[in-house]
């Protein structure tokens, strides 16, 4: 009896090969006798890594757990080997030149940044990666406090991206409406199909949304006085909170953007005003609020929930279990906050 393709198994059927494939990646670090357990399987797999071996890498704190990492498998035609490579370097200057706290890359034993690892039954060679556990808590609904604490570390990124000259080879997607909606949206399925199979309901609202977003984007330009790298992913579960520190994960989504793109990402799920005006008292702290800017703000959080949209329907072609079943719900809420935008605006 032949195997199912990779393609033709359930959510929990692709999660077992993959697991196959992340006890071979663990070689390449000296961690093959490691407990491997799946945290989340989507465009990428990610497992939880834990070793009773001391490593030389857990030395100090740092919001660190010690002999714990996160293994990432990269999702084929997300980001290119490349891109990968330049978000470490990026959090290898952001830990060099700032006191935030981020994810800490971990080499090979060859001194590599990455690894590129096979096994039988899932397609083409995959690239991994790896990066030490940070501790600390998420809110699905923060407080008052937290959003001051996320305009604070957004104020801190910015500044340093500002000053950062990236190193000969660093490439990182172009987050401009190409690089959103259009060929360059990084997607796994082909944008310009899944925009031809929308429900035309949903579509001509996207598409009328989209047509505003292009609109802000050519009045902003991209001078580096409103575009440069950005996280561009800076929500709530991104943000791990530990006393009063905070700290910031998975730069997987970053790359050149507007910054108020950044601020829109945070604020899609935080539109009460008093929120906002904690997020930019919290921004203000290091960096002026950039008040010209921010009358496109609900033009970019309309930007965000598009993005959202597409990438979901992309990912119901490739993941069916986990998406399909909320397809509806999500596409009806999307398209009433669209209404509203095109409303008022």
């Amino acid at each position: 009896m032949s195997r199912k393709r990779f393609e033709e198994l359930s959510h929990i059927g692709q999660a077992r090969r993959l697991h196959r494939l992340a006890k071979a990646a663990l070689i390449a670090y000296g961690l093959d006798n490691a407990r491997i357990k799946l945290i989340k399987h989507q465009t990428h797999a990610t497992f939880q890594i834990d070793t009773l071996e001391e490593s030389k890498c857990n030395k100090g704190n740092n919001g660190y757990v010690q002999n714990r990492y996160l293994l990432r498998i990269h999702g084929p035609g997300y980001q290119t080997a490349a891109s990968i490579a330049s978000e470490l370097e990026w959090l290898e200057a952001l830990r060099r030149d700032t006191d935030l706290a981020v994810p800490e890359p971990v080499s090979t034993l060859e001194g590599e940044q990455l690894t590129e690892t096979s096994v039988p039954d899932v397609p083409e060679p995959r690239t991994c990666s790896l990066l030490r556990w940070m501790n600390g808590r998420t809110y699905r609904r923060p407080h008052t406090t937290h959003l001051t604490a996320i305009g604070e570390v957004m104020a801190l990124l910015h500044n340093h991206t500002e000053a950062w000259s990236p190193p000969t080879g660093f490439t990182r997607r172009r987050l401009d409406w190409d690089g959103l909606f259009g060929k360059g949206a990084g997607f796994d399925v082909s944008p310009q199909e899944i925009w031809t199979s929308l429900p035309r309901r949903y579509a001509e609202l996207f598409e009328a949304v989209a047509e505003k977003v292009r609109q802000a984007m050519r009045e902003l330009g991209d001078g580096p006085d409103v575009f440069g790298l950005i996280h561009a992913d800076l929500h709530t579960k991104n943000i791990l909170f530990s006393g009063k520190e905070t700290r910031v994960i998975d730069f997987d989504d970053s790359g050149f953007g507007h910054r108020v793109y950044d601020m829109a990402v945070s604020l899609l799920q935080n539109g009460n005003p008093t929120l906002r005006d904690d997020f930019f008292r919290g921004y203000a702290r290091h960096r002026p609020v950039p008040n010209d800017q921010l009358e496109f703000l609900d033009t970019f959080i309309a930007a965000r929930r598009v993005s959202n949209a597409v990438w979901r329907f992309g990912q119901a072609q490739q993941n069916p279990d986990y998406f399909r079943q909320n397809m509806s719900r999500w596409l009806e809420s999307t398209a009433q906050a669209f209404k509203l935008f095109l409303q008022r605006h």
